[in-house]
């Protein structure tokens, strides 16, 4: 699939052109400059062709620090992997000396460019973009992120460049998200698992504001991996944007397959280790609990590690524990192998056989009794309990444990759906 780049200094409107082409807020947009740090990759269809388009941080030609080095790097990536570069400038601020300087690395590249100038709200402004014919590109067109405006005609002309290319059909894709407190090494798993530098690593917490996806395969199965912003008690977020970077990471929680709770071994679990958790288990997700940086552990007490965190999750005690290092790649197959386990366990389907059969095991609860199990659904596992009395949530719990017992479901919350009624089976 081709690919397209969005490029451009900082606070030009990339990533709402972002956005409004994929259809998504998967970028942060705010007024803050160099928001966005990390690529951000997502697909747009136009006229029936598919592409790859890539949101960039903003260059940053004055700016000489260990973090500017590190997003212009991400730049060079993203910029070697396109076929087709848009490079927004801003229509309203006029040509900044520093445009002068990324269109001359954009030439050398010897790729299409398309020059979009931004923030043009109305054909009265339209007159706006002459100025940028200096930057000696071709293709300019005036377009409005927050309006809509002009991107028709930018589509029509990127599709150009690409080969015919037929829509093909969604293979099923297993979503991972990567979640846990800021520095707990999120970033860092993330670029082991796919071997390439796809987000911003730094010492300094919080590095990646923004959602970054990278699919791979393993074992033959397509995994989709989202690393995450570090989510923090809600009195420790600081400004607007580490406010926006939590409410994406909740609302993407909805979308994934599973959550991977990663925590730093080395420091313990905390509340907020606890909380991720317990979001994952509201919305009925699978679940798998990393310790990470195993290797800062002297290796006999693994063991101790690894009781210390089921002892903190023991309401979520069905979660497997694999013990890694994302620095040094350890147990990171047997992270991957987990994760095909547990998204087998969430679709799994009970012996109906067994499951008919269980009832004349159970323990009963007080006053009444349980008459029949059914599974009426999977992703997750589903079930139906009819009883002649109502059933409280301890109850409940012993009925997942014994389902637990029986089938499995390692990793994936069990979902019971009661109903009353007056009759017994005697």
């Amino acid at each position: 699939m081709a690919t397209v780049a969005i490029v451009g200094r900082k606070n030009v409107g990339k990533s709402s052109i972002f956005n409004r082409l994929v259809g998504r807020r998967i970028s942060i947009v705010h007024e803050t400059p160099g928001v966005t740090r990390d690529r951000i990759y997502g697909e747009v269809n136009w006229r029936g062709r598919m592409f790859n388009l890539v949101d960039t941080g903003g260059f940053f030609p004055e700016e000489d620090n260990i973090l500017a080095h590190k997003i212009m790097h991400q730049i060079e990536l993203a910029l070697k992997q396109a076929d087709v570069i848009y490079f927004v400038v801003d229509g309203r601020a006029g040509l900044i000396p520093s445009e002068m300087e990324i269109a001359e690395i954009l030439r050398g590249l010897n790729k299409p460019v398309l020059l979009l100038v931004n923030k043009i709200d109305s054909k009265e402004l339209e007159f706006l973009k002459n100025e940028f014919f200096k930057l000696g590109f071709e293709n300019i067109f005036a377009v409005s992120a927050e309006a809509g405006i002009g991107f028709g005609e930018v589509l029509d002309e990127t599709i150009k460049f690409f080969p015919k290319e037929k829509l093909k059909k969604d293979k099923k894709i297993i979503r991972i998200a990567i979640l846990g407190r800021p520095n707990a090494g999120k970033s860092t798993l993330l670029n082991t698992i796919i071997s390439e530098e796809r987000a911003v690593v730094d010492d300094k917490p919080g590095t990646t504001r923004d959602l970054v996806t990278a699919q791979f395969t393993f074992k033959d199965k397509t995994i989709e991996l989202i690393d995450t912003y570090g989510l923090k008690k809600r009195s420790r977020v600081k400004n607007p944007i580490e406010f926006y970077s939590m409410m994406r990471v909740m609302h993407i929680i909805d979308d994934i397959d599973i959550g991977i709770i990663l925590f730093d071994s080395t420091q313990g679990v905390v509340h907020e280790d606890c909380h991720i958790a317990s979001i994952l288990l509201s919305k009925a997700k699978g679940i798998i609990i990393a310790p990470n940086k195993i290797d800062l552990i002297d290796k006999k007490n693994y063991s101790k590690v690894k009781q210390s965190t089921l002892e903190s999750f023991r309401f979520i005690n069905f979660a497997p524990v694999v013990l890694i290092s994302g620095k040094n790649s350890i147990g990171i197959d047997m992270l991957l192998q987990t994760v095909l386990d547990v998204y087998s366990e969430l679709n799994k389907r009970a012996d109906t056989k067994t499951l008919k059969g269980l009832i004349f095991y159970l323990k009963h609860p007080p006053d009444g009794e349980v008459l029949k199990i059914s599974q009426i659904g999977v992703h997750p596992p589903l079930f139906r309990v009819l009883s002649n009395t109502q059933l409280k949530e301890n109850y409940l719990q012993y009925l997942r444990n014994t389902l637990r017992d029986y089938f499995g479901f390692k990793g994936a919350p069990i979902i019971i759906k009661t109903e009353v009624t007056k009759f017994s089976r005697r």
